[in-house]
């Protein structure tokens, strides 16, 4: 069952309050981590300069001194047991990075697609192929890969469902032990994200001698309103490194280069085009509600289909999915100094890499993401601002504010 949104409010404000504490309090292990450190080092060529989901604009890529590109990669198998198109069609596509000196940071599949394949990580009798997969991967893209990160933001629960987070733990680090003793050069480790970050990293430590490093995906003042001083992003970075006495990675980090709330009036008129006229009335008609909105939205409530119909109403008004109805960003959304602006975006990038790049222990930071989207991917809307204004450049491939604030960052 997932928490209720006041649950992870009131989990994320004990965490910006405790997080700092925690950080002293966790044993110190610097000598440990600076060895792995060292060694992770050697196998990437130095500090991991990346971003995800990169278009082939090489020339560019490499102008702004980003040396990795961190993609998803397919199932690698068809309903027959066959190499997939799909995969065959990545592998390619991948290889012309490599060929243009972009090293790949892989993510393997979520859960689910495993399970669509007919292999459930909750039955132990599929554990076998499970490793047989992920040692596929080491062994077919070596050369191509430089580093995996086995599947991506457990604790998320579009990407965690159906497991729940001690099956989605398993899962994980079934991959890690089969991975390891193959990997070679190849680093390997996973990441944590939203709340998971407080006590994932814990949960995990069994499978941490599988681990060339933990990643951690941060996004503070674009989904949360608590977390609004960017040096917080150091205080978490030191927490995790203690609690998990390893090299860190930054896997995903940015930060939203456009949105604002939306008035009262606007809001009432978007209501209004789903035939509602008020929050109250659509709350007491939570599922009619939601099968009017756009199919993309629409669909992301059907993990919740178990759940109350108040649960479901408080998610589509007091969670995420109130920024993708409203097409906004919400008040409060925002950290000190940094508007969500281009300007703003660029302005963060100029601040917080630096500060990033100076810890010790931190490996690589991979920027979120190359490219400005056309539409949201969670509700398919075009003026949605939630996953449409991440890009270092804009959707026609020009250089945004952020592009240069990262180049300069990343310059040796």
């Amino acid at each position: 069952m997932s928490f209720p949104p006041i649950f992870a409010k009131i989990v994320g404000f004990l965490l910006a309050v405790l997080t700092p504490l925690l950080s002293f309090i966790v044993m110190d292990v610097t000598g440990p981590c600076n060895n792995q450190v060292e060694i992770a080092l050697e196998k990437t060529d130095g500090y991991i300069k990346g971003v995800c989901h990169a278009d082939p604009q090489y020339d560019l890529l490499k102008e702004g001194n980003i040396e990795w590109f961190r993609d998803d990669i397919p199932f690698p198998y068809d309903k027959d047991g066959n190499l997939s198109q799909s995969y065959i069609n990545w592998k390619k596509y991948a290889q012309g990075y490599a060929d243009n000196g972009i090293r790949i940071f892989a993510v393997t599949p979520y859960p689910e697609d495993f399970i669509e394949y007919g292999l459930d990580p909750r039955l132990p009798e599929n554990r076998q192929a499970i490793q047989d997969i992920a040692r596929f991967y080491v062994e077919d893209l070596k050369g191509i890969v430089g580093a995996f990160q086995i599947t991506n933001e457990m604790g998320i629960d579009r990407f965690t469902y159906p497991l729940t987070m001690d099956e989605a733990y398993d899962f994980i680090g079934m991959q890690l032990e089969a991975m390891y003793p193959i990997r070679g050069d190849i680093l390997i480790g996973y990441n944590l994200a939203a709340l998971s970050i407080a006590t994932m990293p814990i949960e995990m430590r069994e499978y941490h001698q599988y681990c060339d490093y933990v990643g951690v995906d941060l996004y503070l003042g674009c989904f949360e309103n608590l977390l609004k001083n960017a040096n917080q992003y150091i205080t978490i970075l030191n927490y995790v490194r203690k609690v998990t006495r390893k090299p860190i990675i930054l896997c995903e980090f940015g930060y939203i280069g456009l949105g604002e709330p939306k008035s009262d009036a606007q809001k009432k008129e978007i209501l209004e085009s789903y035939g509602y006229s008020s929050e109250e009335e659509a709350r007491a008609d939570i599922d009619k509600f939601i099968s009017n909105l756009p199919p993309e939205l629409a669909d992301e409530f059907d993990q919740y289909a178990d759940e109350t119909s108040e649960y479901r109403a408080n998610l589509m008004f007091e969670g995420e999915f109130s920024n993708h109805l409203y097409r906004e960003l919400h008040d409060g959304y925002g950290l000190y100094g940094f508007e969500h602006t281009p300007e703003g975006q660029a302005e963060f990038f100029s601040y917080i890499i630096p500060k990033i790049r100076k810890l010790d222990f931190v490996i690589g930071s991979i920027v979120y993401c190359w490219s400005d989207s056309g539409d949201c991917y969670v509700c398919g809307q075009e003026d949605c601002p939630v996953e449409t204004k991440w890009g270092l450049v804009d959707c026609e491939g020009n250089p945004k504010p952020a592009y240069y604030a990262v180049k300069e960052a990343f310059a040796d």
